[in-house]
């Protein structure tokens, strides 16, 4: 078994941070709770000054969805947070009750109406940023794939890829099952015909190094399962969706590897080359060559490693 204390935590991923990292952080917010595990992560990593989260892009569009992240950020101790939506993203299916459940705490913004379309809020803050930032996307790829696609406007007169290639530093995506090269099948890619396109989109036009989590890294790695706290969010979440010992951790530990910001410290071993999707069939497929832009990650350590590691955090927030 392998356990680190917060204090060794911080002094083993983190000494390299010299300054936050702003992030643009994309999140379908659906019917899981592995989202809410992540968001979690990001909000510890803000009040430990390893990072500034400029906005959060909702890619999964149901009734509670904003309010309820708002909800959520409050509590966790980061209000204000501009939230961006996709609106169109209805089809996803779902009602996942912990959404509303979280809207009977604190927040600001009452109806996904009063936010800002997500590609809109991108390309307002790439506009803005003085330094390049990373952007997180742990759900859909379709605001990713609209910010490319998008035209100049009132924002910026540059398109949304010029944009991307000037102000992004690396996109980290929780997408893709990267065990076969030749096929794999992923929810994220494959979930309906706009994610299917949109990932082909974002695979082929992309300008800048893409780090890919894979399914099949993080199913078989429990987190969360340690909360306990009828109080907490997360915990709440957890046990609405059944899962109050533990969720497969595709989100926290796509999370966790960008705020460490390097592969290789968070645990992990990369294979580089360029990935593609298939639009009709949303079916992944990587080509191997070492000057690719695009890497996928295998475990380099045993699964307590990043379990324990991510539950230390996790448990750390709880709100009591």
């Amino acid at each position: 078994m392998i356990y680190l204390d917060i204090n060794e935590i911080k002094a083993r991923f983190f000494q390299n941070r010299h300054k936050p990292v702003h992030i643009l952080l994309g999140t379908d917010w659906w019917t899981d709770c592995d989202d809410v595990a992540a968001l979690r992560l990001i909000a510890w990593a803000v009040q430990n000054d390893y990072c500034i989260l400029d906005a959060v892009g909702i890619n999964g569009c149901m009734e509670f969805s904003a309010p309820s992240v708002d909800a959520f950020l409050t509590a966790e101790g980061c209000p204000d947070i501009a939230i961006g939506i996709d609106r169109e993203a209805t089809d996803f299916g779902g009602n996942p009750p912990y959404q509303r459940r979280m809207t009977e705490y604190p927040h600001s913004i009452q109806s996904n109406d009063e936010c800002e379309d997500a590609v809109k809020l991108y390309r307002r803050i790439l506009a803005s940023c003085e330094d390049r930032l990373d952007i997180i996307e742990i759900g859909y790829p379709q605001i990713l794939s609209g910010l490319l696609q998008s035209t100049g406007d009132d924002v910026s007169d540059r398109s949304g890829y010029e944009l991307v290639k000037e102000k992004v530093n690396k996109l980290w995506m929780m997408a893709g099952n990267w065990e076969n090269l030749d096929s794999g099948r992923e929810n994220n890619f494959t979930r309906n015909d706009r994610s299917r396109k949109a990932g082909s989109y974002v695979c082929e036009y992309w300008p800048t190094p893409i780090t890919f989590l894979g399914w099949e890294v993080s199913s078989h790695v429990l987190t969360g399962g340690i909360l306990t706290s009828e109080n907490d969010m997360v915990h709440m979440a957890f046990c609405d969706h059944g899962s109050q010992n533990g969720r497969s951790s595709w989100d926290p530990m796509l999370v966790w590897m960008a705020l460490c910001g390097d592969e290789e410290t968070a645990g992990y071993e990369t294979l580089r080359g360029k990935a593609s999707v298939n639009a009709e069939t949303g079916e992944n497929s990587f080509a191997l060559h070492a000057a690719g832009s695009h890497c996928f990650v295998k475990k380099a350590k045993p699964d307590d490693f990043y379990q324990n590691s991510i539950n230390a955090i996790l448990e750390e927030k709880q709100c009591f």
